[in-house]
């Protein structure tokens, strides 16, 4: 019997293969450090002494060479259990298992949720009190969001620090009309505007 084992949820395909081994039987695991495929050879046909047929666990090693579809047929054959694993496979090397008649466990690949970027993060360049961190957190921003879009977070963000601190509320004014100004100076110069607020950020 051929059984394959695959999906990249490392929980899931030890909860399968489990499910395989039978109660009886020796099992031996092997991996692609230990031989090819075709040193399995000497365990199509178990030892006469053996009081159960042995299950071969074979890691990682089907896309390591090529599989030719008689030796599939013969492990088919065998009464050795043999259980292949594997994270990944290419979709021809599983249809030359399925066409065999070999049993297939294939888990659905697992989906990466790409988290948004927050916008809000900017504000951390106006809060931060060490000047290569405001730089760092303006450089990631302006990668991630279009800089017009962050111009009006920064100037939410020192209209909000000037209402919710009235002692700093000169000091808030003043940032908040450089930032004014080098918005202006950049439309006026053609000087690219990402510039013209970085060296205001970098000022504070």
């Amino acid at each position: 019997m051929l059984c394959v084992v695959v999906g990249d949820n490392h929980r899931e395909r030890t909860q399968t293969i489990d499910a395989l081994l039978p109660t009886e039987g020796e099992v031996f695991v092997f991996d692609e450090t230990m031989g090819t495929v075709g040193d399995l050879e000497q365990y199509l046909y178990p030892s006469l002494f053996m009081s159960a047929p042995p299950v071969i666990h074979a890691k990682y090693m089907l896309a390591t060479e090529p599989l030719d579809p008689s030796f599939v047929r013969q492990l088919l054959a065998s009464p050795t259990l043999f259980i292949f694993e594997e994270i990944e496979l290419p979709a021809p090397l599983v249809t030359v298992f399925k066409k065999q008649g070999a049993v297939i466990h294939a888990q659905e690949k697992t989906k990466t949720i790409k988290k948004d970027a927050d916008i809000f993060a900017v504000t951390g360049a106006l809060m931060a009190s060490d000047k290569k961190k405001r730089w760092m957190i303006y450089r990631e921003a302006i990668t991630q969001h279009p800089i017009e879009a962050i111009m009006g977070i920064l100037y939410w963000k020192v209209r909000d620090m000037a209402l919710k601190n009235p002692k700093e509320k000169a000091v808030h004014l003043k940032l908040y009309r450089e930032l004014l100004n080098a918005h202006a100076r950049a439309w006026e110069s053609g000087t690219p505007l990402e510039l013209e607020i970085e060296k205001v950020l970098l000022m504070q």
